[in-house]
């Protein structure tokens, strides 16, 4: 792809060329879409730690006597409410030429089934119901990050003009990663006092749930255009559907997603296998894993956004090289600082893929509304996305007499997925020019 002045991203790791100003109409609220967003992000980043790939709910899962096979199940009722809920996010808000009323209703639906939660949990306390009511809560939840997701994608790129729109993001996901890592210390502290009883868990999800609730109105201080196509696009969505089936360039990009995937699967497992073999603290392990895998993403932010070192493609892969680095360590070595370091690494991949997420298929797709983008993507890798974790659970489950080989041997095939995702990034033609389409 090229930039407006014609040249060729570059494959070099300095920084890319600034793009010219086109005087787009958005330019002007550039500043107030960045508050804008910027304010939501910091709401919902103090929470994020506590319900998405959460070092946090593994330990207070198996307080509650849940199984690995269970502690694997959360990632995928995640992939799996996202997947089979994201298609109705086209279809609600595909047509509209105004997104932001749609977008902040999408948000406040997915803070209700945490809030609530925490509530429940107040008045019942620990309970041997609890965990039923949790994985009911937390589908929810995940039903509503299905049709969060593609709105809120499609409205960031929409709002800030396409030679803008990897700063915004970096702002945007430097907001998010900043508020995590004041919410992963934040845990660290809750967990200190009061372990994982009912009145800790309780207030940690309520305060959450609160918080999302309120971070859902910011919105209201961004400025868009109406999408005059938005109608047309929708009405049209059969030939939309097989437009994007069709595009390769997407479908090479999405094989990315595999080590984005993997890291999962190490995520969601790897504080268990630092308290139960390793001797890191629950405290430790609940705050300050999620804190250094924060603190990864602000550094990839800055460096490779705001700085904007490296060409789009040589950003994934550092940052996904680092990633795969990080679970071999785990691997190879058991000592505490390893853990602090590969949390670090891990960060970083996953800082940069949710910077770019957005601004890369805007630009591979050369789509003018990429809602049926986001929505179908988690469909296509809903395999993956709902079967590595519930493996690697089951494996867990099955092969314990192993001891600490067990997650040995799972993060080692993570490692092998994760290769398999850089090379995907190294097949996709990022220098390509894609035609205009109308989705």
């Amino acid at each position: 792809m090229r930039s407006p002045s014609g040249n060729s991203w570059s494959p070099s790791c300095s920084a890319e060329p600034k793009e010219s100003a086109l005087n787009h109409p958005l330019d002007r609220h550039f500043r107030t879409n960045i508050f804008g967003i910027c304010s939501v992000e910091l709401l919902w980043g103090f929470g994020m730690p506590l319900v998405i790939e959460s070092t946090f709910l593994q330990l207070f899962l198996r307080r509650l006597g849940a199984s690995s096979f269970l502690i694997g199940l959360i990632p995928s009722l995640i992939s799996a409410g996202i997947a089979l809920s994201s298609p109705f996010s086209f279809s609600l808000t595909g047509h509209l030429e105004r997104k932001r009323t749609a977008v902040i209703l999408v948000h406040v639906f997915t803070a209700l089934p945490v809030l609530a939660f925490g509530l429940i949990l107040g008045f019942t306390g620990l309970r041997s119901s609890t965990l039923a009511v949790f994985l009911i809560a937390y589908a929810l939840f995940s039903i509503g990050v299905g049709l969060l997701n593609p709105a809120w994608n499609n409205y960031l790129v929409k709002i800030f003009p396409e030679q803008r729109a990897i700063p915004a993001m970096a702002a945007t996901m430097t907001a998010q990663s900043a508020a995590k890592l004041v919410g992963s210390l934040y845990l660290v502290r809750l967990v200190e006092r009061y372990s994982f009883s009912a009145r800790g868990s309780s207030l940690v999800f309520g305060l959450v749930g609160l918080l999302f609730l309120i971070g859902s109105f910011p919105f209201l201080f961004t400025v868009e255009q109406a999408d005059r196509q938005a109608s047309s696009a929708s009405a049209s969505s059969p030939r939309s559907l097989r437009s994007v089936l069709g595009n390769r360039r997407f479908l090479l990009f999405l094989g990315t997603e595999l080590e984005y995937i993997a890291l999962s699967g190490v995520i969601y497992f790897y504080a268990n296998y630092a308290t139960e073999y390793r001797g890191v603290s629950p405290a430790l392990a609940a705050g300050l894993f999620v804190a250094c895998n924060y603190l990864g993403g602000v550094l990839a932010n800055v460096l490779l956004g705001w700085v904007n070192l490296c060409s789009l493609r040589n950003k994934y892969l550092l940052t996904k090289a680092l990633a795969l680095f990080g679970i071999l360590l785990l691997v190879l070595l058991s000592a505490p600082w390893v853990f602090y370091l590969a949390s670090l690494l891990f960060g970083a991949s996953r800082g940069t893929r949710m910077m770019l997420w957005a601004p890369a298929i805007k630009r591979l797709t050369g789509a003018v509304d990429v809602t049926l983008y986001f929505a179908i993507s988690p469909i296509l890798v809903l395999p993956l996305s709902i079967g590595l974790p519930l493996a690697n659970g089951a494996f867990l489950d099955s092969f314990a007499y192993l001891g600490a080989w067990s997650y040995r041997i799972v993060f080692l095939a993570m490692a092998l997925f994760s290769l398999g995702g850089i090379a995907f990034t190294l097949r996709v033609p990022w220098s390509v020019e894609p035609a205009r389409e109308r989705v």
